[in-house]
């Protein structure tokens, strides 16, 4: 459901990025971070039976999940708690969800102009759409952040520039989830049972960390080295295959970690208000995520607490952030369900789910795979092409020099 970028998703596909292209600063025209090899790395996490096989594996979980939730809560009158929805909150709702489309691509779009001027909006909302979609069909949302990059590649911008992007708009979405799960815990402490309590307070705890390690590689990129170092030796000495594996990461993120952020120290220091404009952008575009649930509530005639409303919203996303489904899917339904049991009766929860995941997912979605498969059908033909001039001209050189 985020729609900024997934910065491990980087590592985890294997997204072949070299240390020159994650500095940022090869221009557009670097044939190095921006040729047809770099798009056949990135186009091969994200190829169009994948994308399809994804995409089916999504729906069967969803609507299998929705029907169990309808079953299960007994719902009845849905088509009838449609035709009552209010219009004009309706109208009001699909307004903010186009707005959630515009703060997660201007986010992106504020720093990528910084680091290349020529990329526009419309690219960097292609990016975003792109995102969202291929990150709902794979595991954990891994390939949003591949088909991001993709895009921008694709439009004249190289990939360290997005990946960079990514990795800074990541630190601040952290943030943001450290105090919605602080703020949620204040709010909900009382109504909501240890259960949820407890995957607040271990959100909390895993934000906090990670933050804290981005911040230290980022800023002590030897110290997090030597922070590494200690852990793949003591790994080493008890489980050696698993040691060796570690040593391999480490080695590999140690060269990355300082070329990143002896990167990332230049661009700040000549633009000083780039990570609060990022803050600020990323709590605009949670708040603005999270108060579609309580419009949505509005268009149901329920009315309910907006604060209450919005800590379970922040739940939602920290349950969400770790869900190995793709998109969230089925653990999404039921999550929504379970929160919202809180002020929805039972009856309306199926409604709910279907139309909060309509307007933050399954809509920027459409929108999404329209551009995806735009972009892959654009690179196959490109890359016939270019076969079809390789060909000809090797048979050229055969008749020119028998």
């Amino acid at each position: 459901m985020d729609s900024g970028g997934n910065l491990p998703a980087v590592r985890l596909l294997g997204v072949g990025v070299s240390p020159e292209e994650e500095t940022g600063i090869r221009g557009a025209d670097d044939p190095e971070g921006s040729g047809p090899q770099s798009s056949s790395r990135i186009l091969g996490t994200i190829s169009r039976r994948r994308l399809r096989r994804g995409l089916a594996l999504f729906c069967s979980i969803t609507i299998v999940s929705l029907a169990a939730l309808f079953v299960l809560t007994r719902s009845e009158g849905i088509l009838e708690a449609f035709q009552h929805y209010d219009t004009a909150w309706f109208g009001f709702t699909v307004f903010l969800m186009l707005l959630d489309v515009v703060l997660g691509s201007y986010r992106n779009h504020v720093f990528m102009k910084r680091l290349d001027p020529s990329v526009e909006f419309m690219t960097s909302v292609r990016a975003n759409l792109a995102n969202t979609f291929v990150g709902a069909i794979t595991p954990s949302q891994g390939g949003g952040g591949p088909a991001q990059f993709y895009v921008y590649h694709r439009k004249g911008g190289s990939i360290g520039q997005a990946v960079f992007v990514a990795a800074f708009n990541y630190l601040s979405t952290i943030v943001v989830f450290i105090c919605g799960a602080a703020v949620s815990y204040a709010v909900l402490s009382e109504r909501l049972g240890s259960g949820f309590t407890g995957v607040v307070l271990i959100s909390f705890i895993v934000f906090s960390v990670e933050f804290l390690l981005l911040v230290v590689a980022f800023s002590r990129p030897q110290l997090f080295i030597s922070l590494m170092s200690r852990i793949t030796g003591r790994t080493k000495a008890h489980f050696p295959r698993l040691g060796r594996m570690l040593g391999r990461l480490t080695d590999r993120i140690s060269l990355e970690v300082e070329t990143f952020s002896d990167s990332s120290r230049n661009f700040f220091s000549h633009n000083r208000m780039m990570i609060p404009l990022s803050l600020v952008l990323t709590l605009a575009l949670y708040l603005n995520k999270y108060s579609i649930a309580y419009t949505i509530l509005l268009g149901m005639c329920i009315r309910s607490d907006f604060m209450t409303v919005i800590s379970i919203q922040a739940v939602l996303m920290c349950i969400l952030y770790f869900s190995p489904s793709p998109g969230g899917s089925g653990i999404a339904e039921f999550s929504i369900a379970a929160l919202m049991s809180v002020i929805l009766p039972e009856s309306r929860l199926v409604v709910f789910s279907l139309l909060q995941r309509s307007f933050l997912l399954y809509l920027p979605m459409i929108l999404g795979a329209f551009v995806i498969f735009h972009e892959i059908r654009v690179f196959s033909r490109v890359s016939d092409e270019s076969r079809e001039g390789s060909t000809g001209h090797a048979t050229s050189s055969k008749v020119d020099h028998p």
